[in-house]
């Protein structure tokens, strides 16, 4: 094991650091506890197979979609536009569904691009429940200014002036 101190190699049953000193009982301890089990192991591979078979059936229903899409599109423009039968309606209409499909692929790309920060700084998760923890403790309180040092011994300031004669 290396010491997070000073990065000596030292051997594990050392209960402190030969270089430094540092006491390696609980760094030995935290990283028992970081190591992976064969039951954590197992689990994290069902869990990523989850995931995969997740992004995979997501896949295909936002390849669904966008096939619903472009047909409802195609429809629109064929029937409006090139038939002649509501020009201006079959355009405003078609507009419309663009921007909303266009607006909800960003609201997922946004989504998930928190998802992936939050995965990368755990600390993030919590950011917006501790401040609000915070603002609860915070009291309001009415100032009131400390007193000066100088405000009363300005009067032994006042001396006698004395001039020398010559």
């Amino acid at each position: 094991m290396f010491c997070p101190n000073c990065a000596a190699n030292n051997s594990n049953e050392q209960k402190f650091c030969r270089s430094c000193g540092l006491n390696l009982e609980k760094t030995a301890e935290s990283v028992l506890e970081q190591m992976p089990t064969a039951r954590n192991a197992n689990f994290l591979a069902k869990e990523k197979m989850v995931e995969k078979f997740g992004n995979f059936a997501l896949g295909g229903l936002g390849l669904v979609l966008l096939i619903a899409f472009s047909a409802l599109l195609f429809a629109l423009v064929t029937k409006f536009i090139v038939a002649g039968e509501n020009v201006l309606f079959g355009i405003l209409l078609t507009a419309f569904i663009v921007f909303a499909f266009l607006s909800l692929i960003f609201v997922i790309f946004n989504e998930t691009i928190k998802e992936g920060k939050q995965k990368i700084n755990p600390a993030l998760k919590n950011e917006s429940a501790e401040k609000e923890d915070t603002a609860k403790l915070l009291e309001e309180k009415h100032f009131e200014p400390i007193e000066s040092i100088t405000e009363e011994s300005t009067e032994l300031l006042a001396s006698k002036i004395e001039t020398r004669k010559f």
